[in-house]
């Protein structure tokens, strides 16, 4: 028998895909439990639909920049805050499982919250179920996506979210700034740029 090898699945395109049948929350994490090991698989749940996603290396080289130059604006900046990355929120009461690309936690009360203050996507290929669901039903204060070198704001209020053109977590983090250093070819330059403009403020 000949073994088929494939390439990883971080060097392919970043695909989406929602299953066509209803699972229920115990058929949901028994799918979990089988992909716990595919690393550049990523699974989410919102009232029996799920959603299946694959991580591209775009998405990833996106990620650990923004991770790093976000960490540069706490240093600088001098702020309390907790870096939960991927850590997916989930409860069966809520009907709801989902892993944020970044998560973090801000404030000298951070350890006593259950949920993050800030959950970011980065945004490849758009998937039909409402991302903002998920984070509504953990009160997650604030969510941004990033798409194309350009962040979508969103603040939760008592309905839902309302989108904003600035942080209210981070009110003095330059936005623009950040997208632009995302898209720059050389990573280590574009954290240089965007360490200097920060101490430059």
């Amino acid at each position: 028998m000949t073994a088929t090898i494939h390439p990883p699945l971080t060097t392919l395109p970043e695909q989406r895909l929602i299953l066509p049948l209803s699972m229920t929350w115990e058929q949901f994490k028994a799918l979990d439990s089988l992909l716990e090991y595919t690393r550049s698989v990523r699974l989410s749940y919102l009232d029996g639909y799920v959603e299946i996603m694959t991580r591209s290396s775009k998405h990833e080289i996106i990620k650990y920049l923004m991770a790093g130059m976000l960490m540069i604006f706490f240093v600088e900046k001098d702020m309390s805050f907790r870096p939960t990355g991927s850590a997916t929120l989930q409860g069966e009461t809520k009907g709801s499982s989902k892993e944020p690309d970044l998560s973090y936690y801000f404030g000298e009360a951070r350890r006593r919250r259950e949920t993050p203050d800030l959950a970011i996507e980065v945004v490849f290929t758009s998937g039909t179920i409402n991302k903002l669901e998920y984070y509504r039903r953990f009160n997650v204060a604030e969510v941004w996506f990033w798409e194309d070198g350009v962040f979508a704001i969103y603040q939760l209020n008592s309905e839902g979210y309302d989108r904003t053109l600035r942080s209210v977590l981070l009110p003095d983090l330059d936005l623009e700034l950040l997208g632009r250093c995302l898209q720059m070819s050389e990573e280590k330059e574009a954290l240089k740029i965007f360490r200097d403009a920060v101490r430059g403020c």
